[in-house]
This record gives structure tokens, C-alpha cells and sequence, in this order.
């Protein structure tokens, strides 16, 4: 049906025995397909017996291939509502471009309510770092195919950049930054880079391959947050009664195991990689959350706590 709607769209006057011959199959499947686009799909469809084919009556931009559901047509909108986090940043017009693509291939009709339903839903979304899309581009590129890349890289407090020689494994948006998942060629360790801080990125023709063991699910998901896996610790965390109910009902991470105490406050338990995201999140709930083990971040939480205390003086 689509070879048919191109045919149509270009003119010529097609008919059934013309495109049954192209197509390969029969002139009553071309005859059953042209019923249903004309009297299923609204394609204004029509026969012109002076020229002994079909026509379209008027201009047809594109053919309606997608049958969409109430569901769908609600998640397609929330989705096209998330793209406002993109705005002013490099990702804007090709986002923007690609959903208009796909809009215009949806009837009227849904393309109404999907206005309408956009209009009764918002995001509220945290920052974004700033990046040009080129190196998202790269960073991306070089994971599809397995290829070296090299790059200056400025860490946070360092006064000059460094260069790296990565094998780039994976890219994941969190908390609306990108970070680069590559294995250090010179450390010969997977660090976690934040791309707004990487620059003059190049692409080498080396390849490598990534080992049988890693997994970037269980290395993301070993940290509270995204920083780099530095061993196997496991955390237990005691929230005092009036802040419990919110702390329990939301998943703060996939191993998380939930204690409730007889005084209404609740022990969570995690398995993290490393300590320094879960000492932060343990921090922002002032007086309400005390680490119970390890000991390695209590004593953490301890020196935080008095350096806080000491600006304060």
C-alpha cells in the first residue's frame, strides 16, 4: 500500500495490472488494497477511465500508516511533553523535527487530541549540563563501533585538562547530563566521564572489544547515583518517623530493602559501589537520617558534618 500511495503521488495514472506486474503478486490483491485505502484509510482515491488508471483527487503529504490506541496516543503525548527539557540546547531541532515526522503521519483527528492532551500535562525537570552536539555525537559513535577516542578532560576543582585515551563502552543521560561509560586505557580501569567537561574529542581508527564480564546495567546500577564502581559495600540507613513514609515509598535504588521499627521510623538497606553519593543523600535529610553501617561511612558522614559545622562558626 505504501508502493501504491508513491505511485499515486508521483502520477503516471497507475493501474492494477501495471502495479500487480511490479509488485509480483495479483491484480485482485492491488484491487483489494487500493478499497481499502480509498474506503478504510480516506485516501481520496479515484478512477480516471480516460487514462485507465487512479489518481489522487487532491495533494496527499504523507500516508497514514500508523493505527494508534487511546494508550499509546496518551504516552505518545507525554512523550512529546518531555521534549520541552531540550529546549535551547543542540538536541531541540532534531527532536523536534523527528516527532513533526511522526505527527504528520497521524490522522487529523489524533493529531488534534494529541495537542489537546499535551496541553493538560507537564514536566518540571532539573538542570542540564551544557553541550555541543558534536561531541554527544563522537562519544556515541565511538561506543556503535567499538573505535578508540581520545579527548581533553577538566575535573571538577583541576585547573588544567588532561588528555585520555579511552575504549568508550556506553553513553547514559542522568539527571539530565551525559556521561560517557569508558575504560581508561592508561589507568586500565572504566571511569565515568561527564561530557560537558570533555573537548577536542577524536575518533581513531583502533578498535578494541569489551570483555565477556562487563555488564553496563550491573556497573550503572551498582551506585546510588553515577559515580564510578569503587568496591561492594553495604549500607544501612535509619529514618526517624517523619520523614519514613516518603523515604518508603519511593525506590531509591534496585537493591533496596525496607525495615519497618517499632517507634514508625524504618531501616533502608542498599548495596552500593561507592559511598560518596549515598553520604549526600543521607546529608539532606539533616537530623532525620543516621547511617548505621559501614563504618568507613559513618566516619565519612562524621567529617562532612564537621566541615559543615565549621563554615558555620
Amino acid at each position: 500500500m505504501l508502493f501504491i500511495h508513491k505511485a499515486l503521488q508521483n502520477g503516471g495514472y497507475p493501474n492494477c495490472s501495471k502495479l500487480a506486474q511490479e509488485l509480483e503478486v495479483s491484480t485482485k490483491t492491488i484491487s483489494r488494497d487500493i478499497d481499502f485505502m480509498r474506503d478504510r484509510m480516506l485516501l481520496p482515491i479515484d478512477y480516471e477511465p480516460s487514462e485507465h488508471g487512479y489518481e489522487y483527487t487532491r495533494e496527499v503529504e504523507s500516508f497514514p500508516t500508523i493505527d494508534i490506541s487511546e494508550g499509546e496516543l496518551l504516552a505518545l503525548s507525554i512523550a512529546r511533553k518531555a521534549l520541552d527539557h531540550y529546549k535551547g540546547t543542540p538536541f531541540e531541532k532534531p527532536l523536534s523535527n523527528a516527532f513533526n515526522k511522526l505527527a504528520a503521519c497521524l490522522p487529523d483527528t489524533i493529531t488534534a487530541n494529541l495537542e489537546q492532551l499535551s496541553e493538560t500535562i507537564s514536566f518540571k525537570h532539573g538542570q542540564h549540563s551544557r553541550l555541543d552536539e558534536n561531541t554527544l555525537q563522537l562519544a556515541i559513535k565511538g561506543a556503535l563501533e567499538k573505535r578508540i577516542l581520545t579527548f581533553e578532560y577538566k575535573k571538577a576543582g583541576a585547573d588544567e585538562p588532561e588528555s585520555r585515551s579511552v575504549e568508550p563502552f556506553h553513553v547514559t543521560n542522568y539527571l539530565g547530563k551525559w556521561y560517557l561509560i569508558a575504560r581508561d586505557r592508561r589507568r586500565k580501569a572504566m571511569r565515568t566521564f561527564l561530557l560537558s567537561r570533555a573537548s577536542n574529542l577524536e575518533l581513531q581508527n583502533d578498535t578494541f572489544e569489551i570483555q565477556e564480564d562487563f555488564s553496563v546495567d550491573d556497573y550503572l546500577w551498582s551506585g546510588f547515583g553515577i559515580w564510578s564502581k569503587s568496591g561492594d559495600h553495604r549500607v544501612a540507613i535509619k529514618v526517624l518517623p517523619r520523614s519514613a513514609d516518603y523515604v518508603s515509598e519511593n525506590v531509591w535504588h534496585p537493591t533496596q530493602t525496607l525495615e519497618q521499627m517499632e517507634d514508625g521510623s524504618i531501616v533502608v538497606r542498599f548495596r552500593l559501589g561507592s559511598l560518596e553519593e549515598i553520604s549526600q543523600w543521607i546529608l539532606s535529610w539533616g537530623d532525620q537520617a543516621e547511617a548505621l553501617q559501614p563504618l568507613e561511612l559513618r566516619q565519612m558522614l562524621q567529617e562532612q558534618a564537621k566541615a559543615i559545622q565549621g563554615m558555620y562558626e
